[in-house]
């Protein structure tokens, strides 16, 4: 709609617009205004570089795996050289990391933040996806991006039945599709009751799962009548028109093995009946095991194995336990437990919406504070580097794409200024598809905590030569 030019001022107002040929609607204006102060809205992201270049003192490849003074040549978002005698383009973006550590950037394998609702109150949605729910300002992926986190997988809650689907996400973007890496990812469920019994609870996820078993077999069988129908010239249609009730083909789509279900198991004593469920259905599924859930290790580690089962750690890597008869005391990390048992997991953080850093254990938020929790009760610093990097690729299904800093593989890439384990160790960039979307240097609740402003010459940018 075009706004008229009115009152006494609409001459002027008329020769102002013929004199720049900008006669133009007044809503169109407030549009490209808008669209000006968009680079200054969004941060540093706002244009991907083409090529960018990391020049690095020390560069973990992986866990395990490091080389020191080379160089790391990105573009069009992929890595496309690492070594010592590359020629960096003249045009190339530079990140100087010479005095700095460079390591993949960490990946979240599970987690609800970045919502405006985790939960919804009926026990049974699995047609809602977390695609309607990200909020890309939340502050949750500005301290995601603090952190040092490149790659994050959204699910819905713990308080469910039966949740809607999942999504991984890069921790920037404008819109929930310029954030998507991959969706849907998962379809959530959850044996943790919110009302009533456990009984009551799984038989809710039984009867969904057999309701959609139902439907399943339902559909198939009048397109095979259809088919007949058409053979035998009974019909007039070409095609079957018919589809699935949208409400229920998530879970069709779980039962044939499409999506994979993330399947919350809240303590030791509901192991059996994640099993049972398992067996019954069949269906392609990942463990996300709570708090003690390492006392119910000798049934999990047989089936775990022989399924190929991916696990997922509950953040609480630190449990103490106390004996009922001498009241004494000890501590436990299901990290060791579960390492000891020869089985694979990732690692998480307590990562939800609205609640970084205001829990009792804000520290718990860091994945630098939860490898070093499992390093003091007996893991390599390399195999809890694993559960936020190589681990949780894995079970993200993206090995190939993130996780490492490999040749031809998505450059995700964290600098820090010192190793992960020091005290002193920040992040000063971080790296997301090729684009920097975290600069130290310039973020402005630094500035505002410390009282330092950033420098550029710190920022690393310059030029290739």
């Amino acid at each position: 709609m075009n706004l008229p030019i009115q009152g006494p001022s609409s001459k002027n107002q008329h020769r102002i617009f013929r004199s720049f040929n900008l006669l133009v609607p007044m809503n169109k204006l407030l549009a490209v205004s808008l669209l000006s102060l968009t680079p200054f809205l969004l941060g540093p992201a706002s244009k991907a570089q083409d090529q960018l270049a990391i020049r690095a003192g020390k560069v973990m490849l992986e866990p395990g795996s490091t080389l020191e003074n080379v160089t790391i040549l990105i573009k069009d978002g992929k890595i496309r050289e690492i070594g010592k005698d590359i020629q960096v383009p003249w045009n190339a973006r530079v990140i100087d990391a010479r005095k700095g550590y460079v390591m993949p950037a960490f990946v979240l394998a599970h987690g609800s933040g970045g919502m405006d609702r985790e939960n919804e109150s009926m026990p049974v949605t699995p047609f809602l996806s977390v695609m309607d729910s990200i909020n890309p300002v939340d502050t949750f992926f500005e301290n995601c991006r603090r952190a040092g986190y490149g790659v994050i997988h959204v699910v819905p809650g713990n308080a469910c039945a039966i949740g809607g689907t999942g999504g991984v996400f890069q921790p920037w973007g404008k819109t929930p599709e310029e954030m998507q890496i991959l969706e849907p990812s998962v379809l959530k469920i959850s044996l943790k009751p919110t009302r009533g019994s456990r009984a009551d609870h799984y038989r809710t996820i039984l009867t969904a799962l057999e309701d959609a078993k139902n439907a399943k077999s339902d559909f198939e069988r009048r397109k095979k009548e259809f088919e007949e129908d058409k053979a035998n010239g009974a019909t007039t249609k070409k095609e079957f028109e018919e589809v699935l009730d949208p409400l229920k083909k998530p879970l069709v789509d779980l039962l044939e093995g499409k999506i994979r279900a993330m399947l919350y198991i809240p303590g030791a004593t509901d192991v059996p009946a994640a099993i049972r469920l398992c067996q019954r259905f069949r269906f392609p599924v990942t463990f996300v095991l709570g708090g003690d859930c390492y006392k119910a290790v000798k049934l999990l580690q047989p089936f775990v194995k022989l399924r190929g089962i991916p696990l997922v750690l509950d953040p609480n890597l630190e449990i103490i336990e106390t004996d009922p008869i001498t009241k004494d005391q000890k501590r436990v990390s299901p990290a060791r437990v579960f390492a000891d048992a020869g089985l694979r997991f990732a690692l998480t953080t307590p990562a939800t919406s609205g609640r970084w850093g205001r829990s009792s254990s804000p520290t718990l938020n860091y994945p630098t504070w939860q490898c070093g929790t499992a390093i003091r009760y007996g893991l390599s610093p390399e195999k809890a580097l694993e559960g936020f990097t190589t681990e949780a690729a894995a079970v993200l299904g993206l090995s190939r794409r993130v996780g490492k800093i490999q040749k031809g593989m998505e450059a995700f890439i964290q600098v820090r200024s010192a190793p992960p384990f020091e005290p002193e160790s920040v992040v000063t960039h971080l790296l997301a598809g090729g684009k920097l979307i975290y600069q130290r240097s310039k973020d402005p609740r630094v500035k505002a905590l410390t009282g330092v402003k950033g420098s550029r010459t710190s920022a690393g940018g310059g030029r290739g030569k």
